[in-house]
């Protein structure tokens, strides 16, 4: 159990990653995509097509998935940071563990980089880093200055350097 505020670094294995309503798909019943449209309060027609519902959710489902262990870390206190998908490739085919062998996958794997790879991990890594910059002012908010009145009798504005003795200073007022 974390006891204070942490960030959680996360897989992203199946077991890690059951999605928060998740939107209906082509393999979910008519009846399911209907439940979800009335849950979004998306209006339809009874007699539209699973394949039309369908239209309606992929043009109303949320890009960014939410995960329920990740809302449960938040619950707590927590925050989850995801690893990017796919960022074992090089650990699974690490057989010997020899840093000339770990070198040589990993410049394999460079070199099988394309375009759009690059592209997609550089939209991502903005995309997470605006996120951080969002979630970094809403902890800044939560995390205002406490001012805590120990004794309400004592008015602060009234009390200056020369009230302050070094020989009474007690540790115990701490």
């Amino acid at each position: 159990m974390l006891e204070e505020p942490s960030i959680i670094v996360m897989d992203n294995a199946s077991y890690h990653s059951t999605e928060l309503n998740k939107a209906p798909t082509t393999n979910s019943k008519k009846e399911i995509i209907q439940n979800w449209l009335n849950e979004k309060k998306i209006p339809f027609l009874p007699l539209e097509t699973k394949m039309e519902l369908l239209e309606k959710v992929k043009i109303n489902k949320k890009k960014e998935r939410a995960y329920e262990l990740d809302e449960e870390a938040y619950k707590a206190g927590h925050e989850v940071v995801r690893l990017p998908p796919y960022h074992c490739e090089v650990a699974t085919k690490n057989k010997t563990f020899k840093i000339a062998d770990v070198e040589k996958l990993t410049h394999e794997a460079i070199e099988n980089v394309t375009v759009e790879n690059w592209k997609k991990c550089a939209e991502h890594a903005e995309r997470i880093q605006k996120e951080d910059a969002e979630k970094k002012l809403v902890r800044e908010i939560r995390l205002e200055p406490v001012i805590l009145t120990i004794n309400p009798e004592d008015d602060d504005s009234s009390f200056s350097d020369s009230d302050y003795d070094e020989d009474s200073y007690d540790d115990n007022m701490l």
